[in-house]
């Protein structure tokens, strides 16, 4: 009953919509002949609405008739079992007159909506019944595509139901037939035959069903339609219909896709241009703002060319898909908004900011949906999710060294070892140290007291002692021939050029010596010689003191490594 009133209702609204098609057309005005004037084409087109119109009245009264004839009927019959079907045949019916009459009155009235001029309440929204008609054109289509493999399966499980009932009859029919052999009474035999023959009659009822759907379903098995030909009459009726729609939305959403490109690339032009005159640090806000509307365009585009087409199916499931991607954002939306803010370069992180992964610091390169991060001085690059992004913080990269050290440089650890770095990557360290290669993990290194040498160059600080029989010329003579020796022996050593100043003075009159205070100021580039500057030191003043034959005490020689102060003391014996 409802499929049957469905396409009534459907053939009321076809009928409706080319009458009023019709109507319009008709009442068009032609652009070079003058209002007034009446064309044949026209007064082709007026008979041919009057035409409809009068079918359309006469079918009216002509269902009406029928109408009143089933009322009559109803009214007389004594049949209780005809009321439902006469009733059903009323009821549809008065559908069709009322659809009829709907269409005639909407002809006439050019198109008018009644319901417009009419006070009606307000009726309340039922959702189930919308979801319901909505998600009908899917439930349709799917129905119609599962329809033949549904009653193959369905004459399957019949046919066994049936098999099944014959062989308990079977049975039935054997146990009888064992009865009737027995010498029975003429009362018990007559009770045997009456159900025999009941039960014979069942199985030739199963027996014929059976072989009716044995029959239904070979013939849906051996159709005659070719297959080549059902799946061309499939393609071509696909291509004509929704292969078309498919393909415009295609062509539409690629034009305003390339369409935006070319427009978004003459502004990135103008932009650059006038890049001093405008604000360029707002550009990432612009670009995804404007990639956010693009994307909106083609949605609406391609709703816009589903809905115009008529295509309910595809129609429905654009709607469906956009309302799961809206609940779906429900969860989703506070981590796709914070991503959005980094995005727009209004997060906690921006592009070209110094930031700290893993305790290495890094150039924040890109932002993306894999953010890139950099060191300068290290090899290789982290490549980060936007989502653990969110975590992070970065500010400003100032003048500010981005690692202690650079391959082949020279440093030097707390524990006093001397080490020439091989190379660095975002992993390891690899350091040449006395005539072994270790690797020291990045973020370790990092945490450990590290010296460069070469970058920032070092001094040495010695005391040196001499005998206080030469307490006369100890503050004249005395520092400035041990700065000339120790120029001297570096020259020998090849280290001259890299010291940058020497400091001899009298420190103090020890318990057995004069003790002068040596410090000498070395550039990076004597970094591999730390160790050998510090002996060149002693040698340069013990060679003054042979030359000019003063003598040194027997404990006076106090080294001293760094910048000044105090570190060791050692004795020189002789």
């Amino acid at each position: 009953m409802n499929t049957a009133r469905s396409h009534s209702i459907i053939a009321v609204h076809s009928l409706r919509l080319a009458l009023l098609l019709t109507a319009l057309v008709s009442l068009l005005p032609a652009p070079a002949i003058a209002q007034n004037a009446v064309t044949p084409e026209t007064e082709v087109d007026s008979r041919s609405v009057i035409e409809n119109l009068e079918k359309l009245k006469l079918s009216i009264e002509s269902k009406r008739a029928t109408s009143r004839e089933l009322r009559e009927q109803l009214r007389q019959t004594g049949d209780s079992t005809e009321i439902p079907d006469i009733e059903k045949k009323l009821e549809r019916l008065n559908t069709e007159i009322t659809g009829l009459q709907e269409s005639f009155d909407y002809v006439l009235l050019g198109g008018a909506n009644e319901s417009l001029v009419t006070d009606q309440p307000e009726q309340p929204i039922n959702w189930k019944a919308e979801l319901e008609q909505i998600s009908k054109p899917l439930l349709s289509s799917l129905k119609e595509l599962t329809a033949r493999p549904r009653q193959i399966d369905s004459l399957h499980r019949e046919i066994d139901s049936r098999e099944t009932q014959l062989e308990a009859i079977e049975k039935a029919l054997g146990s009888l037939a064992q009865f009737s052999n027995m010498g029975l009474s003429p009362a018990l035999a007559e009770s045997v035959g009456q159900l025999t023959t009941e039960w014979e009659q069942r199985r030739d009822d199963t027996q014929r069903l059976l072989d009716i759907s044995n029959n239904t379903l070979s013939r849906l098995k051996t159709e005659n339609t070719a297959w080549k030909s059902s799946t061309l009459e499939v393609l071509t009726e696909f291509v004509r219909g929704r292969g078309l729609t498919f393909l415009i939305a295609l062509v539409i959403s690629l034009t305003i896709w390339f369409a935006s490109k070319v427009i978004l690339s003459l502004y990135w032009r103008w932009l650059y241009r006038a890049k001093h005159n405008t604000g360029i640090a707002r550009a990432p806000l612009f670009y995804y703002s404007y990639r956010l509307a693009t994307a909106i365009i083609i949605v609406l585009a391609i709703l816009m060319v589903l809905y115009v087409r008529g295509d309910v199916l595809f129609l429905t499931l654009a709607l469906i898909a956009i309302a799961g991607a809206a609940l779906s954002l429900r969860q989703t939306l506070p981590r796709y908004t914070a991503e959005l803010r980094l995005l727009l370069g209004v997060g906690p992180v921006r592009e070209e900011e110094r930031i700290v992964y893993n305790g290495v610091p890094y150039l924040v390169e890109s932002l993306s949906i894999y953010s890139v991060l950099r060191n300068p001085l290290l090899e290789g690059v982290v490549r980060l999710p936007l989502h653990t992004m969110i975590s992070l913080v970065s500010r400003p990269a100032h003048q500010e060294p981005w690692f202690p050290c650079k391959a082949s440089d020279h440093i030097l650890f707390a524990n006093g070892d001397l080490g020439r770095v091989l190379r660095q990557t975002i992993e390891f360290v690899e350091v040449a140290v006395q005539d072994a290669t270790i690797q020291i993990r990045t973020q370790d290194f990092l945490s450990q007291d590290v010296r460069n040498l070469t970058r920032d160059g070092f001094g040495i600080a010695s005391t040196f002692g001499i005998d206080y029989q030469h307490q006369a010329i100890c503050l004249e003579s005395v520092p400035g021939r041990f700065r000339e020796a120790i120029i001297n022996r570096s020259a020998q050593a090849g280290l001259k050029d890299d010291i940058k100043d020497i400091l001899v003075e009298f420190k103090s009159a020890g318990s057995s010596s004069l003790d002068y205070q040596i410090y000498v100021l070395f550039s990076g580039g004597a970094g591999n010689a730390y160790f050998r500057a510090q002996r060149m030191i002693q040698q340069a003043c013990v060679d003054a003191c042979n030359q000019e034959g003063w003598v040194i005490p027997f404990t006076q020689i106090t080294v001293h490594s760094g910048n000044g102060g105090d570190s060791s003391t050692g004795a020189l014996t002789s």
